[in-house]
């Protein structure tokens, strides 16, 4: 999910400002559809016509320059990582406990590394493309080096953290593989000696996202229980901890603030977090103080208590409400947040929806409806925006003014959710992995 190659960046100082920024609530909130096409046709279905529509599946066309399988047909592939020193091998992990090497430009297999204990769900190259590491849901980690023929073939390193792994990179610029578990520890290996230090979040809870500073010497990891902390990596310390169980108010009066997704501006001054409570909370990177919380879902997702029609009385009752209210969170969650040009900042989110807010102002500029679960979104030259979306599309727009520039299909079909999505440095190439158990690349320009 994430490019780390970007160039060095400049840390300023806490400003006043920050306190000086109001909001709005007059202001108009404006719901662009991407896609105006497609409405609502439900009273003009015959219901035969729906069950017979249901049982077909969607064909539509392939946009895409290669399609491999070199994975087990209906097993997703769940990650796909880019060698940042050729840029033309790839590596990527599955559900049939997988890890395959192969050629970016014809597809080719190179390698395949002997089956995992369980899926593989993170694949990472180091900063020089030295070393490949892949590691599995239940905590097996192996590490690789290129064998004379430049073949990442000769397992150097291998290790059981003994508890499952929930995130796993290694650090931009030096040989320091970061793992996070879901028992909130945090392993830094040096690869490929293996020496390790671990740092504790304090709680049992899961370790989800991670960003490290352009400093090296830093990083912020956001938890499943909604904790942001700041580490010092040398002192293995905590800087501040944010806790956002205690804002108090009615967006965050729910137990679902697990951060999904994170990211800093290119000054480092702030850090964005994305829950699965549709809040995107801003803080400020240097004191770990919240700035703002932007408000990320529709309001027909925010369900009242007492509201709504009534129903039987029973044990049912309660049970769809409760299923309901769940699927209201999973909807809402936000999936990928970025920076963008002009203090603006993306959100996308799981229920299809596009946010982009001005940070200055705190007031939400545009709203795009991409009909689509969003999994992913990456942003290149600071306003052009790709997402990944659950139908198998590539959307591109211009975050500026929400103008869609493109869009590419991956044939539809059952599996054609895409799992994760991945650009070539020179943004030549974008590449997506997908449940069906496929990969795709699609060409960006020549």
């Amino acid at each position: 999910m994430f490019e780390k190659n970007s160039p060095e960046r400049h840390v300023h100082g806490d400003s006043d400002d920050d306190e000086n920024i109001h909001i709005d609530t007059n202001d108009a909130l404006e719901i662009i559809d991407v896609d105006p096409s497609a409405e609502n046709q439900l009273d003009t279905l015959d219901i035969d016509d729906q069950m017979d529509d249901d049982e077909e599946e969607e064909e539509e066309e392939d946009d895409a320059l290669l399609k491999l399988s070199h994975h087990k047909s209906g097993s997703s592939i769940f990650t796909i990582s880019i060698d940042p020193r050729t840029q033309n091998r790839v590596c990527s992990g599955g559900e049939d406990d997988r890890c395959l090497v192969w050629r970016l430009d014809t597809g080719e297999l190179i390698h395949e590394y002997p089956p995992f204990d369980d899926s593989v769900h993170q694949v990472c190259w180091s900063f020089d493309g030295k070393y490949l590491c892949a590691c599995d849901m239940r905590g097996q980690i192996r590490c690789w080096s290129d064998n004379a023929d430049g073949i990442p073939t000769t397992e150097i390193w291998s290790f059981h953290t003994g508890n499952d792994i929930e995130l796993m990179r290694f650090h931009p610029s030096a040989h320091v593989l970061f793992v996070g578990t879901n028992d909130s520890q945090l392993w830094l290996f040096k690869i490929p000696s293996g020496e390790y230090k671990i740092m504790h979040g304090g709680s049992d809870t899961e370790i989800i996202t991670l960003e490290i500073l352009s400093n090296g010497k830093q990083c912020i990891c956001g938890y499943g229980n909604g904790h942001i902390k700041l580490w010092d990596l040398k002192q293995c310390s905590i800087v501040w901890q944010y806790d956002n169980s205690a804002e108090g108010d009615a967006a965050t009066n729910n137990n679902n603030n697990k951060c999904i997704s994170m990211c800093l501006n290119d000054e480092q001054t702030l850090v964005a977090c994305g829950s699965a409570d549709g809040n995107c909370r801003v803080l400020n990177l240097n004191t770990g103080k919240l700035l703002s919380s932007f408000a990320c879902f529709q309001p027909s997702s925010i369900k009242s208590s007492t509201g709504g029609e009534s129903r039987n009385d029973g044990v049912d009752n309660a049970d769809d409400e409760e299923e309901e209210e769940n699927e209201d969170e999973t909807a809402t969650t936000i999936e990928s947040v970025t920076f963008g040009t002009g203090h603006l900042l993306i959100c996308g989110t799981l229920s299809g929806y596009i946010y982009i807010w001005d940070i200055n102002t705190k007031l939400l500029r545009s709203t795009l409806n991409l009909q689509s679960g969003i999994v992913k979104c990456l942003l290149n030259e600071g306003y052009l925006l790709y997402t990944a979306c659950l139908d198998g599309h590539i959307r591109l727009m211009d975050i500026r003014n929400g103008e869609p520039l493109k869009e590419w299909k991956s044939g539809g079909g059952q599996g054609c959710e895409i799992m994760d999505m991945v650009i070539t440095k020179d943004k030549r190439h974008l590449l997506c992995a997908y449940m069906q158990g496929l990969c795709r690349i699609f060409k960006l320009k020549e």
